[in-house]
């Protein structure tokens, strides 16, 4: 047993937003730190290669031709071809492209990076943890306590009252992603039409994979009021929506 003080927490400044960690496994607090210094990495790492605001980023060089898609790593390949799903399985809901026709695949990336990152405490054994950046969480097993219901306990921030919550999710594991009015105010457009998207104030889903949760709340929200029903097509999936006079709408 160690005697570390848990949980441990940590946070870092990254895409545009704080990433934290907390990690409740009692093991050697080296071996957390290790991991979650790799974990950090990662997140720079990706915001190196997809950052629109980097002008040596990749999805730069490619927006101003110093980079041919086609010869570009192999993640901005696997991310522009899940972009390219989302785009034809919501009939052009999604759109990693902007109006001009610049690639910013920020819509999916950062859950997919997000998701991705969180693999280094997979890998090395730990199990009872959660990473977070920007309200988008991936989270392990939730560790046990005497008396409560078993589960992380994640808030939803009211997209209406700075710093309320509009209510809780009780998460055994998996993950959870809003996409909303709560921290950027209203910033997302229907690629389809180029207006601002006004029928929610905030939309969240739930499910295994970040990466999926993700992109899922930010098509749902360009969809309105039948992004519900969407979302709860896809198995293990599940949603919750925040309409702009405060009401709140699960299926």
């Amino acid at each position: 047993m160690s005697t570390s003080t848990l949980p441990i927490v940590r946070t870092h400044v990254v895409m545009g937003s704080v990433a934290s960690v907390h990690v409740h496994d009692d093991v050697d607090p080296a071996t957390i730190e290790t991991v979650v210094a790799a974990v950090f990495d990662e997140l720079d790492r990706l915001e190196s290669i997809f950052s629109t605001f980097r002008a040596d980023s990749e999805i730069s060089r490619i927006n101003s031709g110093r980079l041919h898609h086609l010869d570009a790593s192999r993640e901005v390949i696997d991310v522009m071809d899940a972009c390219v799903f989302m785009e034809s399985i919501t009939s052009g809901a999604f759109s990693c492209r902007r109006a001009d026709g610049s690639l910013d695949p920020a819509g999916f990336v950062k859950g997919w990076s997000v998701e991705r990152a969180s693999r280094f405490f997979v890998d090395a054994g730990l199990r009872h943890w959660y990473l977070s950046l920007g309200g988008d969480m991936q989270m392990g097993e939730a560790p046990e306590t005497d008396g409560e219901p078993h589960g992380w306990k994640v808030g939803i921030a009211d997209p209406n009252r700075p710093g309320a919550v509009a209510t809780g999710l009780l998460i055994a594991r998996g993950a959870v992603a809003t996409s909303g009015t709560a921290e950027r105010g209203r910033h997302i457009v229907d690629p389809r039409s180029g207006e601002t998207c006004d029928h929610w104030s905030s939309f969240t889903v739930c499910g295994p994979s970040l990466t999926w949760a993700d992109a899922y709340a930010t098509a749902a929200f360009v969809m309105g009021e039948s992004g519900l029903a969407w979302v709860h097509c896809f198995e293990g999936y599940t949603a919750l929506g925040i309409r702009p006079d405060g009401t709140i709408v699960t299926l």
